[in-house]
């Protein structure tokens, strides 16, 4: 039985890995901005992002602490993208992300 239990939790823990959660769309105005992490590890951290903006994706490295300093994080904050433009960087939030200019883009799913 206690094997049965084990094989189940893995076959159910590898599923889940093979089928992450689906990729969420925030906008702001026109601009639709969806993100995906690459290869994240088991603390579900990536060094890098696929950031589509309208539609073009590019890949971009990430930073989870608060731009470097031991000032802790406004709640709820992710990671940040560190792009380039007005997306250098992206702040992630729970549900929502913020650009440089303080745009704030929330899901439009």
């Amino acid at each position: 039985m206690r094997a049965f239990l084990l094989s189940l939790l893995i076959f159910s823990t590898s599923a889940l890995a093979a089928n992450p959660l689906p990729a969420v769309t925030y906008c702001h105005g026109k601009t639709t901005i969806t993100y995906s992490l690459i290869d994240p590890d088991k603390d579900g951290k990536a060094s890098d992002v696929n950031l589509t903006v309208n539609g073009k994706t590019h890949r971009y490295m990430t930073a989870y602490s608060w731009f470097g300093s031991v000032k802790r994080p406004p709640k709820s904050f992710k990671f940040a993208v560190l792009g380039e433009r007005e997306f250098d960087p992206l702040l992630v939030f729970d549900t929502y992300l913020q650009d440089t200019k303080n745009n704030k883009y929330v899901s439009c799913q």
